[in-house]
């Protein structure tokens, strides 16, 4: 008995030792072979059966490759009525992970000759009505590929209700065209325009539809015989595809899927095992897919905002893993998540969950690198640097300054910074908790607690702080991220708290056009009621229409894009198109409104509060015509 006891000791001290040194080993090298973790596939079962059980997740499917091994885990439903169990055959929407199919295709073409990646694209494509450059300096496929062309990137209009209202890639990419913001090569800002564009590039110098060519190129060369860019319209009524659903408080609720005229940004559709083929492509650098120079291209970083954030390279998105290199590419649209991570020289893993929620990813990745990648990144020292100036309310640069998107990517992509009582920290909230940055030089912090975490800041010629960089995490993974600094005027919180008084007190001007409606009608039967008091006819019906009007165009725009956000990826709904026509012609009745309260000022006409007040209106109406016309409305 005691020499069992022994034995067993012995056994058990030897695994600690051994995991001990596993691990000391993986903080300096990165480099050790993953099969050695043997107890990883357990610890991924326990993770995804929790985030069934907690109802995080409705569905998802894993595929693990390391050592020439792959390993399956498939958890959940597909479809929640009827319950059909998720299998690494079940299809599923992948989204922008589609996009490495883009950048595959592109250096395919570059390996080839047929393509430049820094020549000007105007080269391969010509569209009437495009101006490809920017201050001289021209878009090129690497500015593409990389999200740096600086494109005023557009979502009206993004997908298509049904088959018939698909258009071809050429037309998309020429009907959509969204101008350049910013210098190409400056900055990073997510563009799935430029992945259309680089798509229709490939289309021109191969000769053939983009979904042919990737289909000949990479599904049939790599086995990937579930994989399709083609839009599956039947999916509602296949059990082989997932139905896509959003967290709700009592559960999960279906969410339609729609196709894209924007193939090449992103419309995969795949099975987790034929990821597993495509995972493992990329892992072993596929020499039947790229030379050995474009892999490296492939896997190299190409444009960062700043050396300590994370870049892209051509299609991937760099990661730092507490500390650790790594590469990723996810994807999400309504009612689903996908991810691609591939850490060099150790493993690649796929995952695919049926629903946007990106709360269970965040802590199923978290938790696995945790694991596999030990803390190697250090805390620089903190410098004594006033903090003031840095705060303030940031939003994403992604979204397009030409329309009605302006506001609502306000509230899309917000990022408030504060500062602590002493001013000598920021402090920020994201990932759901508060997080502290100490200044380790000017316009350089980094999170306390997460040193691989950066927050960067940017001055205009003026001194002012005008940009911010960082990374975005979503589901776990970081995206390089662009923001700018939002004034008073166009701040989500003075939208929010302030702004919404204006035209609610233009409509108030409702209630007074029904009172001077009320003492008309008394005035049948008190013919002198309120006579000296009151303001003349002709404004009365003026200032009765043009707030009308103006009830109208709160109604068919801004309540319109609040309540029915989803019919703008398809275009203006034709009610908006109205709400806009009406807009216009507010102008020109708050002009004749204005010379007519002048005229009633000018001959002390009605009372002095209602002169006070038609004046008041009169002002707010002016501020709300500006306001429209600033935000794209007009």
């Amino acid at each position: 008995m005691k020499v069992k006891l022994v034995l067993n000791l012995y056994v058990y001290l030897f695994t600690v030792f051994y995991f001990q040194l596993h691990f000391d080993v993986i903080g300096q090298s990165n480099v050790a072979p993953f099969d050695s973790v043997t107890y990883f596939p357990t610890m991924v079962n326990e993770l995804l059966s929790e985030g069934i059980q907690k109802k995080m997740i409705p569905g998802i499917s894993v595929a693990l490759y390391s050592n020439d091994s792959v390993h399956y885990f498939d958890f959940g439903h597909s479809s929640l009525n009827p319950k059909e169990k998720v299998s690494n055959n079940t299809r599923f929407q992948l989204g922008s992970v589609g996009k490495l199919l883009t950048a595959l295709a592109v250096m395919q073409q570059v390996d080839k000759g047929k393509l430049d990646l820094h020549a000007d694209v105007s080269e391969y494509v010509r569209i009437e009505g495009m101006e490809l450059s920017s201050h001289d300096k021209p878009v090129t496929l690497h500015c593409l590929l990389t999200h740096s062309c600086g494109f005023n990137d557009v979502n009206i209009g993004y997908m298509a209700k049904d088959q018939e209202s698909i258009v071809s890639l050429e037309e998309f990419v020429s009907r959509y065209y969204p101008g350049i913001y910013r210098v190409p090569g400056n900055e990073i800002t997510y563009s799935n325009y430029s992945y259309a564009l680089a798509g229709l590039i490939v289309e021109k110098v191969t000769g053939m539809r983009f979904e042919q060519f990737i289909e000949e190129t990479i599904f049939n060369q790599l086995g990937m015989i579930n994989s399709t860019l083609n839009f599956p319209y039947g999916y509602r009524s296949d059990p082989n595809y997932a139905k896509g659903y959003r967290s709700t408080d009592d559960g999960f609720e279906e969410v339609e899927y729609f196709p894209r005229h924007a193939i090449p940004a992103g419309s995969l559709v795949s099975t987790s095992r034929d990821m597993a083929l495509f995972i493992k492509a990329l892992f072993t650098r596929n020499p039947n897919l790229l030379s050995p120079n474009s892999w490296e291209l492939f896997f190299t970083q190409q444009f960062t905002n700043h050396s300590l954030l994370n870049g892209y390279s051509y299609g991937l998105e760099q990661q730092n893993i507490n500390g650790h290199n790594a590469w990723a590419k996810g994807g999400m649209i309504p009612g689903a998540l996908s991810h691609i991570v591939i850490v060099p020289n150790m493993f690649a893993i796929f995952s695919i969950t049926n629903t946007t929620d990106d709360e269970f990813g965040e802590y199923f990745y978290k938790a696995i690198f945790d694991k596999i990648l030990p803390d190697i990144s250090e805390s620089k020292s903190k410098r004594n640097i006033s903090t003031t100036k840095y705060t303030g309310e940031y939003r994403d640069k992604r979204y397009n300054r030409d329309t009605e998107e302006n506001i609502v990517s306000l509230f899309r992509g917000q990022f408030n910074v504060y500062d602590n009582k002493t001013h000598d920290t920021l402090v920020v909230y994201h990932n759901s908790e508060w997080h502290s940055y100490v200044p380790i030089e000017e316009g350089i912090f980094q999170n306390d607690l997460l040193p691989y975490e950066y927050m960067v800041f940017k001055k205009n010629e003026k001194g002012e702080v005008e940009n911010m960089y960082r990374n975005l995490n979503i589901g776990g993974l970081s995206i390089p991220t662009s923001y700018e600094k939002t004034m008073w005027y166009n701040s989500p919180s003075f939208i929010n708290e302030y702004y919404g008084l204006v035209p609610v007190f233009i409509l108030t001007g409702l209630l007074f056009m029904l009172s001077s409606l009320f003492i008309r009608l008394i005035r049948i039967w008190h013919q002198e009621f309120f006579r000296s008091k009151t303001l003349p006819l002709n404004f009365q019906i003026l200032f009765g229409t043009t707030m009308i009007l103006h009830a109208l165009h709160t109604y068919f725009v801004p309540f319109q894009i609040l309540t029915k956000s989803q019919e703008f990826l398809f275009g203006y709904p034709d009610s908006f198109s109205l709400g806009s026509l009406i807009g216009y012609l507010l102008i020109p009745l708050g002009i004749g409104l204005g010379f007519l309260i002048w005229k009633i000022w000018k001959d002390r006409l009605g009372s002095i509060l209602s002169r006070l007040y038609i004046s008041l209106v009169e002002i707010a109406l002016i501020i709300h015509l500006c306001y429209l016309s600033y935000w794209n409305f007009l």
